[in-house]
């Protein structure tokens, strides 16, 4: 007996030293002490674009998948009894509302839209606004190229567009519209029928491109880090215990999305929740844009993991901005210990840098506050980046800012038909069941409510003063009116 006990001592010694073969003797592992024991889920190219969007994650574990059916999925199926609802709805209230020109300038200025803004304008820009003087303002431009790549259904339209703006003061006012597909200018001056559904293609490419290509980006490359960190790094690291309160849903959610035959996606005429204006293929090419950038264009770059606060213009900047900052002094406090030659964050720093463009190495990780940085902007993308981007879409009123156009795009001379008629009843429901299904945010686990399970009660009261923060800091935005999402709807994960 004394003997199998020693050599029960000896294998699982030589396992632990198989494991951590470069590791300091005081950070000996056995498979155990990982999640699931090291054979987690792992990102590999994507099955549908290889080589046009992130890394995806297919292979999810049982038990999240359960996890995400249970709480998530469940109330997606039981949602479709609403469908009758807003079919009816839709014939009760038809088409479209009158969008006034300052409704229009306040959904550029202010919603999630304003991630367009940018004083980037290329060649291209300005060929197509060749009547502007470059120099006679401080011009931005609203550029939303990247709807090109949709193939339309039959007896729906969509256009690229190009919005020229100029900041006055804090606002950024709109001068001119130029459509893509008649190659037509519309400057906001001269009120048109052509000027009015020129906004609304305005709009619709903005939601096309909030919904497929720039909001993507806070979602599936951010897959590639959740997946990575449950595998590779040790139950008890330090880094597992900040990051981990933070991973539930997600991946089961992702793979629904990208690969699930019923996904919205997909955009069968049977789907009651599928508002998009053209087939998968197209919707698909929207996700490659944004992950890959359109080249020549300023507008549209490469996804690149930031190090930095989102450099958003206007309120929603400065909104995102104050609560980056809250994240970055949590996470130095938890971090400030780690020691530079930590193999595991090492090792993990490497694993992320294979699958997610631009994710510092082990040769960059230690360098200056890179951990601390990464880190922040996986925690802040993941939740309030995230978040209050579907609750600020969710909050749009759709039948001012539309997915479906039933009227070519304008030229100058265009009679624009009734607002009754722009969208249909099956339009309407389709988008209202995909707003209530997807779009608007459904917290089941709340930021405010993480359970870190540190074990030094000096990380303990850290955490305790990072959701003392919070709060201070979500009363501070309502006061100063730039309160874009209340902290108790965040969620803690990427979740809807």
């Amino acid at each position: 007996m004394k003997n199998q006990g020693k050599f029960s001592v000896r294998v699982k010694d030589k396992i632990r030293s198989q494991i951590n073969s470069a590791t300091s003797p005081k950070h000996l592992y056995s498979q155990k002490d990982f999640m699931y024991e090291r054979k987690g889920p792992w990102p590999q190219p994507s099955p549908v674009h290889p080589w046009g969007e992130s890394p995806a994650v297919i292979h999810v574990p049982l038990r999240e998948t359960l996890d995400w059916w249970l709480f998530i999925g469940s109330r997606y199926v039981a949602t479709l009894a609403l469908s009758p609802y807003y079919f009816i709805k839709g014939l009760i209230f038809p088409g479209l509302k009158k969008v006034e020109n300052n409704e229009f300038e306040d959904l550029l200025n202010y919603s999630m839209m304003s991630k367009f803004l940018t004083d980037k304008l290329d060649e291209e820009d300005w060929q197509c606004f060749s009547d502007y003087n470059k120099d006679e303002k401080d011009w931005f431009i609203v550029d939303l190229d990247a709807v090109r790549v949709v193939k339309p259904l039959k007896g729906i339209h969509v256009s690229a567009t190009k919005t020229l703006l100029y900041k006055e003061g804090e606002r950024f006012k709109v001068q001119a519209i130029y459509v893509q597909k008649t190659e037509t200018v519309f400057d906001i001056s001269n009120p048109c029928d052509g000027l009015e559904l020129a906004k609304y293609f305005v709009l619709q490419g903005g939601a096309l491109c909030a919904t497929l290509v720039v909001h993507p980006l806070l979602h599936f490359p951010f897959d590639s880090i959740n997946a990575i960190s449950k595998t590779s790094l040790p139950k008890d690291h330090i880094l597992f215990r900040l990051l981990s309160p933070h991973f539930r849903f997600t991946l089961p959610l992702e793979n629904a999305v990208l690969n699930y035959k019923s996904s919205l996606l997909q955009e069968k005429w049977w789907m009651t929740y599928a508002p998009y204006p053209g087939g998968p293929e197209g919707l698909r090419d929207l996700l490659v844009e944004g992950y890959k950038g359109i080249k020549g264009n300023l507008s549209y770059p490469p996804f690149s993991y930031s190090l930095k606060s989102p450099s958003v213009k206007g309120k929603y900047g400065i909104y995102l901005s104050r609560y980056y900052e809250v994240f970055y002094k949590f996470v130095k406090g938890i971090l400030a210990d780690v020691s530079v030659d930590d193999f595991w964050i090492s090792k993990w720093a490497d694993y992320c840098n294979q699958h997610v463009n631009d994710f510092p190495s082990s040769q960059e990780i230690f360098e200056d506050d890179k951990l601390i940085r990464a880190v922040t902007t996986y925690l802040f993308t993941v939740t309030v980046a995230h978040a209050t981007d579907h609750y600020n879409y969710g909050i749009l009123d759709k039948r001012k800012v539309p997915l479906r156009l039933r009227q070519a795009p304008p030229y100058k001379e265009t009679k624009m038909i009734k607002r009754s008629k722009l969208v249909n009843a099956i339009d309407q429901m389709k988008y209202s069941m995909a707003d209530n299904l997807f779009f608007s945010p459904t917290t089941v686990t709340k930021l405010i409510n993480a359970r870190y399970k540190f074990k030094d009660p000096k990380q303990r009261k850290i955490a305790e003063n990072f959701k003392q923060e919070l709060r201070n800091l979500d009363k501070s935005l309502k006061l100063e009116g730039i309160e874009y999402m209340p902290l108790k709807k965040i969620s803690a994960s990427i979740q809807f």
